[in-house]
């Protein structure tokens, strides 16, 4: 399983809600046609940032859906959700589970 790991602060005046009815409608209309999408979760952090994780079943799979962002449905309203400049990210991959 490989895992993408983003955290980020939200844009001014964007509510919780209104971020997870936008991710929602990503997953909807374009993540769950991705080969290989699992789920995605979206954290709330204790400083008030959020960190999400993506499961994918590979990682080649999670590098091929980042080639068909550019077909994501009203992604403006996705992307309008996050704080410019404090979006990082980070991959991971499983080697165990105990």
């Amino acid at each position: 399983m490989y895992k993408d790991i983003i955290s980020y602060e939200l844009a001014e005046n964007v509510s919780k809600e209104h971020l997870l009815k936008i991710a929602q409608q990503i997953v909807n209309d374009w993540m769950k046609k991705q080969p290989g999408f699992i789920k995605w979760e979206i954290h709330n952090n204790s400083d008030g940032s959020f960190t999400d994780i993506v499961y994918w079943e590979s990682e080649q799979a999670a590098k091929n859906s980042e080639k068909e962002m550019v077909n994501i449905p009203n992604a403006s309203d996705w992307f309008t959700c996050y704080k410019e400049g404090t979006i990082t990210s980070k991959n991971l991959t499983l080697i165990g589970a105990f």
